[in-house]
């Protein structure tokens, strides 16, 4: 079987302009490039908004998104909070060291989560399962959990898709009984509620109104919480048209309380312009209507679901002639769908040239599998 590789190097900073890291002889192919300095300045910048302005916010790391060690190494130097929605994460995040961790997500393990519980990190429990876990706890102190709660912003928005979702509890169906049956229980307290926004749903706008009908559910129901916890990843720090200000003053502008932490997990924000993917152009395929230039990569290293053209491309020099000619640029798996670039114009591309995908931290490593290829290189730009 061969093995697959993983190559960490720290390179200098002075390759980091893109014609430099296109240029660069030091890459093998197909590689992720780490670029340490822009996440360390990202979370710089956070801490010190969170210090100076916004001292209610709580920021966490949602693991999912990228849990490469060389990212993880710089978050946990930065102690930061970690969100885990698994066994398997809440045991690596718990090896590395991580020392504030939120556990959500409905697949927890028992013993998991009573040692999440022993360790007082956040548990958002999820269903009455889990609660039927902690029924049985004997205890002098009150067990402090958060409740996962969902509702659908179509009730608010006209133009959002109404989502029926299969996590934690309705907020209008049956989070009444919920808390009905809680108060039963002496040995548990609700100390926070948790909330994901979904990856269509990412303005600050649709953050606030979340924010707004958690805040009035807890006034409702008299709730003495210690924490709001929205999930879901902010769209900043992209060269998107929102910024973290936005994002901060949308969900700060309904909290009168500021004695409730707010959690923002804005993890697509903080990583996604943290990586480059560099590959190689390997062969040319020229048909009467379409050009197909063979790359070593693959979508398989970026995102399996992603579109053709997801990703913002960089080449060495100007490649696209003033002829009209379908052109892709494909990836080496056997899938047809396979096409990582398009364009309308012939691109005037050679064997060897390099190709360089931008802003591809999220989502991308952390989906890559075993099938077919071998994971790609690994670099890290300190």
């Amino acid at each position: 079987m061969e093995q697959h590789l993983k190559l960490t190097e720290n390179l200098d900073t002075e390759i980091q302009d893109e014609q430099k890291l296109i240029n660069s002889k030091l890459f093998k192919t197909p590689c992720y490039i780490f670029k340490k300095k822009k996440l360390t300045s990202t979370l710089d910048y956070i801490n010190h908004a969170i210090k100076t302005k916004y001292s209610n916010i709580r920021l966490a790391y949602s693991y999912k998104t990228n849990s490469d060690k060389e990212v993880l190494k710089v978050l946990k130097k930065k102690n930061i909070c970690i969100e885990v929605v698994s066994e398997k994460e809440y045991k690596s995040a718990k090896k590395m060291g991580f020392n504030k961790i939120i556990y959500n997500r409905q697949a927890k393990s028992k013993k998991t989560l009573l040692d999440a519980l022993k360790n007082n990190y956040i548990v958002n429990i999820e269903n009455e399962r889990e609660l039927s876990w902690l029924k049985s706890i004997k205890t002098k102190e009150k067990i402090r959990i958060g409740i996962r709660v969902n509702f659908s912003l179509s009730d608010f928005i006209a133009d959002t898709k109404k989502i029926n979702s299969r996590f934690g509890f309705n907020l209008y169906d049956d989070l009444d009984n919920i808390l009905k049956s809680i108060k039963q229980y002496k040995n548990i307290k609700i100390v926070g509620l948790h909330y994901h926004v979904t990856h269509m749903e990412r303005t600050p706008e649709k953050f606030k109104i979340v924010t707004q009908e958690i805040l009035e559910f807890q006034n409702k129901n008299k709730l003495d919480l210690d924490y709001i916890d929205i999930g879901g990843g902010f769209d900043c720090f992209n060269y998107s048209e929102f910024s973290f200000d936005d994002y901060m003053k949308a969900i700060n502008s309904c909290v009168l309380n500021k004695k409730i932490k707010i959690i923002i997990e804005p993890g697509y924000g903080l990583i996604n312009s943290c990586y480059d993917y560099l590959t190689t152009i390997m062969d040319i395929k020229k048909t009467k209507h379409t050009n197909f230039f063979l790359c070593d990569g693959s979508k398989l290293h970026l995102n399996v679901k992603s579109k053709v053209n997801s990703f913002d491309v960089a080449f060495i020099e100007e490649v696209y002639s003033k002829k009209s000619m379908e052109s892709y640029i494909v990836g080496m798996s056997c899938m047809e769908n396979d096409r990582l670039y398009m364009s309308y114009n012939e691109l005037l591309l050679k064997v060897n040239d390099k190709i360089l995908f931008k802003n591809c931290g999220a989502y991308t490593s952390s989906w890559t599998s075993n099938f077919i290829l071998k994971k790609p290189y690994f670099y890290t730009l300190n």
